[in-house]
């Protein structure tokens, strides 16, 4: 029987269909992991002991609509949950960005000229990044008042960091060579440019100024580069040590002290799983052979992710930061509360996870009508879920927990 520590596992796999494994390919230098759009994997696991309590149903403290214009699936809280940011389209052709309480007045500032469709929002600090994607991905700064500040240079994509505070934009271009640049720019949240870097790989893998570092990968939202060191000469066995893991610092250019890598099975499969979102400081995985959940971190911890007496769909798995805590949810499948059609089978499950100790608590659930999640937002103690109306219509509830 499986354990975590001392604690014995039940576990039970049902397959909806198929499920043909994961598939990894290249991306420039990074592994990426793909996997079947129809595999559905729905995993049952008891902690003996150790029983999270069922989640109960989020309680509804607000709702959002667009009154008589349409509401667009761009929006977001912020880290404590007391604004909600969110687009809307006018009938007279009008792009607004709403900032206010959820549910409260508003301060409305007109897009129109910025973005047609802005892609996704993000707050930090009283200020939003607004996110365009229309041939490249570009933002405007909005202020607290609702007045754009300025506009990014395009870039490949984005994320928060909070040390700094920060929204970081990268960009990873080919390079005649074969090599690959990786150009990683700092704002803080008014817009300022902190810093504007750029990561050369050479072809052979290694860093552009330090040969002795092979990249391996992206960690803390892009400022820090995990990589591989040669281990020390041994002068009596006239060999090296084994290889060593280090951080290379993006915004200084200097690689940290070596250290041994962890004692894990397999040290790759943990870079890659750290990989998959470098914004955050632990990060929720697929376990091999997609047997349920890891997670990575914080540094290079690695841990099975104690989740029990619940049925998910694995591949639902959504997760954000806010503040220390990771808050993630999942697709819960009941089956036994009749078929496919019938009401009450699905629903979308959160939860609040401490990185440090690996604590898993339920926050509670969202009924929903299908096996499709929704699109969240978490800051405080509130989570924002965008939701269809009978009618069709798109609104924004918020639930408290």
């Amino acid at each position: 029987m499986r354990t975590l520590g001392d604690v014995p596992l039940q576990c039970e796999w049902r397959y909806h269909v198929d499920v043909e494994g994961t598939i990894m390919k290249r991306l420039g230098s990074r592994l990426v992991s793909v996997l079947p759009a129809p595999a559905v994997l729905v995993l049952v696991v008891a902690v003996s002991g150790h029983t999270l309590a069922a989640p109960k149903l989020l309680k509804e403290v607000g709702r959002v609509t667009a009154g008589e214009g349409a509401m667009h699936d761009a929006f977001a809280l912020d880290e404590g949950g007391s604004k909600l940011a969110y687009i809307a389209f006018t009938g007279k052709g009008a792009v607004q960005l709403h900032v206010g309480p959820p549910g409260g007045k508003t301060h409305v500032t007109d897009l129109v000229n910025f973005s047609g469709a802005p892609e996704k929002i993000l707050g930090l600090a009283g200020y939003w990044f607004v996110v365009a994607n229309e041939g490249s991905r570009r933002a405007a700064i909005i202020d607290p008042a609702g007045r754009i500040r300025r506009q990014t240079g395009a870039f490949d994509d984005c994320e928060l960091a909070h040390s700094p505070n920060a929204l970081v934009t990268y960009s990873q271009k080919r390079q005649p060579d074969g090599g690959e640049r990786y150009t990683i720019q700092t704002y803080r949240p008014d817009g300022s440019t902190i810093a504007a870097k750029s990561l050369v790989v050479t072809p052979n893998g290694t860093i552009d100024g330090d040969a002795a570092a092979t990249f391996l990968g992206f960690a803390k939202s892009h400022l820090q580069a995990m990589v591989q060191k040669p281990g020390a000469y041994n002068r009596r066995s006239d060999a090296r040590e084994p290889p060593q893991f280090a951080l290379y610092d993006v915004m200084t250019g200097k690689t940290g002290p070596g250290k041994m890598p962890p004692k894990l099975d397999s040290f790759l499969d943990y870079i890659r799983k750290r990989a998959e979102k470098p914004e955050l400081d632990a990060v929720i995985v697929l376990a091999a052979g997609q047997a349920g959940f890891d997670l990575v971190g914080p540094g290079e911890k690695v841990r099975p992710l104690q989740l029990a007496h619940r049925e998910y769909d694995v591949l639902s798995l959504a997760q954000v930061q806010v503040g220390s805590r990771v808050v993630f949810s999942l697709v819960a499948d009941r089956p036994e509360k009749g078929n496919m059609e019938e009401a009450g089978r699905f629903s979308q499950a959160f939860f609040s996870l401490e990185p440090g100790s690996g604590k898993v608590i339920a926050l509670g659930e969202v009924p929903l009508p299908d096996r499709h999640p929704c699109p969240w937002s978490a800051g405080g103690n509130k989570i924002a879920v965008l939701r269809k109306t009978a009618e069709g219509a798109r609104e924004i509830v918020i639930y408290a927990h």
